[in-house]
């Protein structure tokens, strides 16, 4: 693939469990840190920043901040980040943003959730490959954790 083409990651995932419960999964803090394998500052809130410290096995203590941008109960849920930004050493702030969002909608008894992170095409050529790698590998992993903790919640 062309670096060029590197702009946007979708997935989608069918989930048995109503959008409600999803929503909740998506955006309520104490949940995101137990699917999502991180401690939680903040609420969600659209407009605010939560910070985010990773407590995955070999990414122990990666911490960075999401932006909140939009929150559309129980339907959209979106946020900015720098991707990739976990070298303490590194300012990112001066970094283009990436926008993940969450599109929730009611199929058949559960939830189709749909998943994607554009702006890719934004972010510096030296970082945007490896960057894009990550993530799209990430986010295949990450909307099973989500699956399965929406799953399994009451």
């Amino acid at each position: 693939m062309n670096i060029d083409e590197l702009h946007r990651i979708d997935r989608t995932i069918e989930i048995a469990a109503p959008p409600e419960r999803v929503w909740r999964a998506l955006t309520t803090a104490a949940d995101v840190a137990a699917w999502f394998r991180m401690t939680v500052e903040g609420e969600f809130a659209a407009g605010g920043d939560v910070w985010m410290t990773s407590t995955s096995p070999g990414h122990e203590g990666q911490r960075f901040v999401v932006r909140v941008t939009e929150m559309t109960p129980p339907r959209r849920f979106a946020w900015q980040w720098h991707p990739g930004a976990v070298d303490p050493t590194i300012d990112y702030s001066r970094e283009p943003w990436t926008t993940v969002t969450f599109d929730l909608e009611p199929s058949g008894s559960g939830t189709r959730l749909s998943v994607s992170e554009t702006g890719f095409n934004e972010i510096a050529l030296s970082r945007r490959a490896a960057v894009y790698a990550d993530n799209t590998g990430g986010w295949t992993a990450v909307v099973e954790w989500i699956r399965t903790y929406a799953e399994a919640a009451r």
